[in-house]
């Protein structure tokens, strides 16, 4: 299939005229839904924008931004999101949000377990997961075991912030590791008052069936748990915090680190 556009918006673009977006061809809009975890309060337009996209025919996701407060309660952040969603259709996914310099100074490891820890929560919703972030973000931040197991949808700008598509900008990233570029801030789409975000879409499908690789087998686990990438009892959070929180059975997976450490 081929590229299709879509936009992503939130409170900030106001009351949206779907009839006007739909008729620009956009065919995707990813949404915020939620405020950061402080509050856990729901943006006042999602529900107008949820009805407005799917009354014209335009494939709906959610994003997440992850900041401090997320940090403190990943599990209680993402039941909130679904409890706001209620089980309703997200025809493009929930998207984790990683742009946070306080999530970014946690290091790579920790946004690795945290982000395993909405994806199983999303997943097991039955809602598609992948990431968003900036280039610098996916090459100097994102660990490689995401990189293997999410999609992501890049944000990076051409110098003048492009208000038109340029299939051939230097500034595109790749489709050997994106799956989306969100590659102006500064758009305009009619039925919009104001800046708003233009993304596309590579393969032009948006309607993302989820994934339940996120979470892995035992012995894999075990052998991340020995590479240490998933804490110890010493640590914040600690390791059986971090395994229960993804999903995973803490003694289960302990019992087999053992069995791993007594062959070798």
């Amino acid at each position: 299939m081929s590229e299709i556009f879509g936009i992503d918006v939130s409170h900030y673009q106001g009351q949206i005229d779907w009839s006007k977006v739909a008729a620009s061809e956009k065919k995707f809009a990813i949404m915020k839904a939620m405020y950061e975890a402080q509050s856990h309060r729901k943006d006042e337009f999602f529900e107008a924008n949820y009805r407005g996209a799917g009354d014209y025919g335009i494939d709906r996701g959610v994003y997440i931004f992850i900041a401090s407060a997320s940090i403190a309660d990943p599990v209680g952040d993402a039941k909130a999101l679904l409890k706001h969603l209620d089980g309703r259709e997200l025809e493009y996914g929930i998207w984790l949000d990683l742009e946070s310099n306080v999530l970014r100074e946690k290091g790579k490891e920790f946004i690795r377990n945290l982000c395993y820890i909405y994806a199983y929560h999303f997943t097991m919703a039955g809602y598609f997961c992948g990431i968003y972030c900036n280039l610098d973000w996916f090459l100097n931040v994102i660990h490689d075991d995401l990189k293997n197991d999410f999609d992501f949808w890049i944000a990076r700008y051409p110098g003048d912030c492009a208000l038109e598509y340029n299939p051939t900008s230097q500034a595109k990233p790749s489709s050997s590791y994106a799956v989306a570029w969100q590659y102006s801030s500064k758009g305009s789409v009619p039925g919009i008052q104001g800046n708003v975000d233009l993304d596309v879409d590579y393969d032009g499908i948006t309607k993302l069936d989820y994934k339940t690789s996120y979470k892995k087998d035992v012995n894999r686990v075990a052998l991340e748990v020995l590479e240490g990438k998933w804490g110890t009892k010493n640590t914040t959070p600690t390791r059986k915090e971090l395994l229960e929180a993804a999903g995973y059975d803490y003694t289960e997976v302990q019992a087999k680190v053992n069995e791993l450490i007594s062959h070798r």
